[in-house]
């Protein structure tokens, strides 16, 4: 007997709008974990099982991932908690999905392909609209939220009245506040990790989740200019920025107090967390100038910002060489190049001037061996 077989999610999403397929998403009616078993031995591919949610991942060459997932259905204890797994059927399995344009299937065995589409989510596809399914959406899972700016950013889509609304509705409950900061970060993380920052700033502005990350986070100006010159910034530079960049321009107005609860909020690890604090710090009036080591991410993020600073500095490059500091009585050793990068940072943020390159990275070094 053949087990029935579904392409589901965004794969079949991605395949009608001609996109490439991120992630190839496989159903079973069945037992998910017991099928990838089987297809990873007959493909001598390794397997990583997560049998408390049904699933698993079969690892190809090359970076490539099948993700097999058992139908199922999921309830909710509460807002914002992680679900209750139960199998399911192929149709129970599309109703516990996000969005319509997500509530699609492929049947590919046994038979011939054919479309399983209950929602609407093709039509949808079609008009460019990311519409939830049933308006308890958003309470059950608060971030869908961010995933429906996540979804509109990337395609260029529309969020529909009626699930700006649901949402609207969520966010004035307060379920947003029961998401984890991890399960929060992560979604920050997935949006800031895209093109298009100001857009999707002005999305989450659209939808009131900006006091739903903290509540002195705003959508509107200026932030919506700052981050556009950082994605033309951030497009100019050779070391690029990571999703922290965004979310730095994002919070630049916040005092330092709110930014260690912005860290707290989203659960940062250690160096994030460090960085936000350091960004928030230097923000302040009179703040001292310190000799550590300035990520990319700041720097371009306080270029984006402005604070009396031209891009330009971005495209400076220092003068000086390691064999300059040999030459300062400094050892070969890694300090060399922690005191290079952070001159050339220090210069770039307009911190020093060229003329203050090599006392500077003498000091640096030296902190570093001490």
């Amino acid at each position: 007997m053949r087990i029935p077989l579904y392409l589901v999610g965004g794969a079949v999403r991605d395949l009608y709008l001609g996109r490439p397929v991120r992630d190839v998403d496989l159903g079973v009616e069945g037992d998910g974990v017991r099928f990838a078993q089987r297809l990873a031995r007959d493909l001598g591919a390794p397997a990583r099982e997560h049998p408390r949610f049904g699933t698993a991942t079969v690892m190809l060459s090359e970076g490539a991932r099948l993700d097999v997932a058992t139908a199922r259905t999921e309830t909710y204890d509460r807002p914002g908690a992680l679900p209750r797994i139960h199998p399911g059927s192929l149709a129970e399995d599309l109703a516990r999905r996000d969005f319509t344009i997500n509530a699609m299937a492929l049947a590919l065995a046994p038979g011939p392909p054919l479309l399983f589409d209950p929602y609407g989510g093709r039509a949808d596809l079609a008009r460019g609209v990311i519409r939830m399914l049933h308006p308890a959406s958003a309470r059950d899972d608060p971030t869908r939220a961010f995933r429906a700016v996540l979804y509109a950013n990337r395609l260029g889509f529309r969020v529909e009245p009626r699930t700006r609304r649901w949402i609207g509705e969520a966010v004035r409950e307060g379920v947003f506040r029961q998401i984890s900061g991890d399960r929060l970060r992560r979604e920050i993380a997935r949006i800031f990790s895209e093109a298009g920052w100001a857009s999707a700033v002005a999305w989450m502005s659209r939808l009131g989740l900006p006091n739903a990350v903290h509540p002195a986070l705003s959508g509107d100006s200026p932030v919506r200019p700052r981050l556009k010159r950082l994605e033309r910034l951030a497009a100019d530079s050779p070391d690029g920025v990571t999703w922290l960049a965004p979310l730095l321009v994002w919070a630049a107005d916040l005092t330092t107090k709110e930014s260690r609860e912005l860290g707290e909020r989203l659960n940062l690890s250690r160096v994030p967390a460090g960085i936000l604090r350091r960004w928030a710090e230097s923000r302040r009036p009179g703040a001292r100038v310190s000799s550590s080591v300035v990520s990319s991410d700041e720097a371009l993020s306080a270029a984006a910002v402005g604070d009396g600073r031209s891009a330009a500095p971005l495209s400076r490059e220092i003068r000086i060489r390691g064999r300059d500091l040999l030459a300062a009585g400094i050892p070969s050793g890694p300090a060399i190049g922690r005191a290079l990068a952070a001159a050339r940072s220090a210069l770039r943020l307009g911190k020093i001037t060229a003329e203050e390159e090599l006392s500077f990275a003498l000091d640096v070094a030296r902190e570093a061996r001490a």
